[in-house]
């Protein structure tokens, strides 16, 4: 089964074809990182929304296929930039609609705890994070072995002070990625850092947690309106407004 795999849940935009295989693991075919600058010069492409489709077309034809090759779409529905996760699911969620398609959303988290999977110690407990801004990283926590994933706690955005605590209930815990070089002065010599190049979520590894799910799926229109992000916490527009818009709400 040949996925398409995304992840914009940073400005790391990550874009995968890949094909999932019964009983084996994924073979990826070809794939592609593109980093956002996080203030684009005039004129630029600028964020994922400018570069997504391009990256797209450019693996499709490095390979000689075309959209219509795609048996599946496979995302990382986050946490991560709200904005980068709106543009990343809805682009994928369209081409998945119109091609009538089956499509997946995992956490980008788990997908960063899978990568990092042959740099861990046997049963260590990985601890991905990524720059939730506003003195905060998203967290996960998870064991990782045999290609799969395991969450040992529930995902949250959390204050340093607040990580150390929580990982202190989780006795041999490792961080790694981007949220670990963002806060590095509040968490070394506080939290282990693991030894790995695995900064932010890869295509690759969502669609290697989302291959079982898709394998000999078909089309489901209800389970693809359902997909949303996963977003830890609210987004201003919640905070701002907790009864939403319309008739009888706060504004």
């Amino acid at each position: 089964m040949l996925v398409a795999a995304l992840d914009t849940a940073t400005l790391t935009l990550s874009v995968a074809l890949v094909d999932v295989l019964p009983g084996a693991a994924p073979r990826v075919r070809c794939e592609r990182t593109e980093h956002a600058p996080a203030r684009p010069a005039p004129g630029a492409t600028g964020g994922h929304g400018g570069r997504l489709p391009g990256a797209l077309v450019a693996l499709l034809d490095a390979e000689g296929l075309r959209l219509a090759d795609v048996e599946g779409f496979a995302i990382g529905i986050g946490p991560g930039s709200f904005t980068g996760l709106r543009i990343g699911l809805a682009t994928w969620k369209g081409l998945a609609y119109a091609n009538r398609r089956p499509i997946a959303g995992v956490s980008s988290l788990a997908a960063m705890a899978l990568a990092a999977e042959a740099d861990a110690r046997p049963g260590e407990v990985l601890v991905p994070l990524l720059d939730a801004k506003k003195g905060e990283v998203y967290a996960g926590f998870y064991r990782a072995a045999g290609g799969a994933v395991e969450a040992v706690l529930p995902e949250a955005a959390l204050p340093p002070a607040a990580l150390l605590e929580r990982v202190a209930t989780v006795p041999g815990a490792a961080a790694f990625g981007e949220g670990y070089a963002a806060y590095a002065a509040a968490l070394e010599g506080h939290l282990a850092r693991l030894a790995t190049a695995i900064a932010a979520p890869t295509a690759a590894a969502v669609a290697a947690l989302a291959g079982p799910r898709l394998a000999g799926a078909s089309f489901d229109p209800q389970a693809l309106f359902a997909l949303e992000p996963h977003y830890v916490r609210p987004s201003e527009a919640e905070l701002k407004f907790p009864k939403g818009l319309g008739p009888g709400a706060d504004r």
